[in-house]
């Protein structure tokens, strides 16, 4: 049983362990968007006092103080194995880690086994980061990372929450369905891993044909959008990133429309001087392909492409340097807008 000692210490010292699990989920989130690794929200909890001594009981901890090690825990989620790993090198080199205490679950699975897997480091602040006049209380104590991918995730929430029917000990033939379905979520874990890094050494692959000039490659979503980056970056344009790439199938559909399949006849439609007109020197996947169709045949543009976007005013600025008057007022009614745009005489080229 937990003794009078260590129920005074906890009552005593749980606000700096609150202060702790806040203070680590701030520092963890902004090493991970540092180093550029996707992850969910990190999320920190710090144990009630109540959950402390019933641990130690259960346990039977002879010296809880230093054995309780997780009443400050954070979880980090990522996307991919190897995600897992970039996080647990990025812990080792910011934190103080208990490596006696810390073990990575997939250690402990016989090779005859699947269940949860995660990795857990026990760590402390540092020396470095303690000096600090916000971390100086927090020195010494103890806080455990848990890291995960969504799957190993979704696999603990289910197979390990007390309060879920998956958990205890089930009937033979139920927990050999449990087992196969682990078996599964641990093979789909790799199988996602392993076709991210292949995505990643296609776009690699696009990237580096594009440099060469070799563009007899089919069209889709990866394709088109390096190429459309690695021309912005040869032109001295600023490429920006879709935050919805949803809309990418719509563009792919409007370039079939249009009778362009391969990058080599998506190059070839781009208007020489199409850079140098940029407002703002900055595009996106979606407003410069759109406007290559547009500017290098308007009349097939409007005959054969079906939209369901429309065009601003900047627009409209650019097109004045490409398009009759008669032109833009047809794509104007084409894209769905009743007022027709009147360029200034300053609006067009000379």
């Amino acid at each position: 049983m937990a003794d009078n000692k260590f129920s005074e210490w906890i009552a005593r010292h749980h606000p700096k362990y609150v202060s702790l699990t806040q203070s680590v989920e701030l520092i963890m989130t902004q090493l991970l968007k540092n180093a550029n690794i996707p992850h969910l929200p990190v999320v920190g909890r710090t144990k009630s006092p109540e959950k402390c001594i019933e641990k130690v009981n259960r346990k039977g901890y002879r010296n809880p103080v230093e054995q309780l090690t997780d009443i400050s825990g954070v979880r980090i989620v990522v996307y991919f194995d190897y995600d897992v790993q970039a996080v647990s090198e990025l812990i080792e080199a910011s934190f103080n880690v208990d490596y006696v205490n810390s073990s990575n679950r997939d250690d402990l699975l016989a090779v005859n086994e699947v269940g949860y897997r995660s990795v857990h480091y026990v760590c402390d602040l540092g020396m470095d980061r303690v000096k600090l006049q916000e971390h100086k209380a927090l020195g010494g104590l103890k806080f455990e990372f848990q890291v995960r991918t969504v799957l190993q995730h979704a696999w603990a929430e289910l197979a390990h929450d007390r309060n879920y029917k998956f958990s205890g000990k089930l009937p033979n033939r139920l927990e050999r369905k449990l087992n196969l379905l682990a078996g599964l979520m641990e093979t789909a874990d790799a199988g996602f891993s392993d076709l991210s890094r292949e995505i990643d050494n296609y776009v690699a692959s696009v990237s580096k044909s594009a440099a060469g000039g070799e563009l007899e490659i089919e069209i889709n979503a990866l394709s088109i959008e390096e190429f459309v980056r690695q021309w912005a970056k040869l032109e001295g344009l600023t490429f920006q990133e879709l935050e919805n790439r949803d809309h990418i199938d719509e563009l792919l559909r409007e370039l079939k429309q249009f009778d362009i399949s391969t990058l080599d006849e998506l190059k070839n439609i781009i208007p020489a001087d199409y850079a140098e007109n940029i407002p703002d020197s900055k595009i996106t996947v979606l407003g410069a392909v759109r406007d290559w169709m547009i500017i290098s045949d308007p009349k097939k543009f409007m005959r054969k492409v079906s939209v369901n976007w429309g065009l601003g005013n900047e627009d409209f600025q650019l097109y004045v340097k490409y398009l009759t008057n008669e032109q833009i007022d047809d794509l104007m009614r084409h894209v769905g807008l009743a007022d027709v745009y009147v360029p200034d005489d300053d609006d067009r080229s000379p």
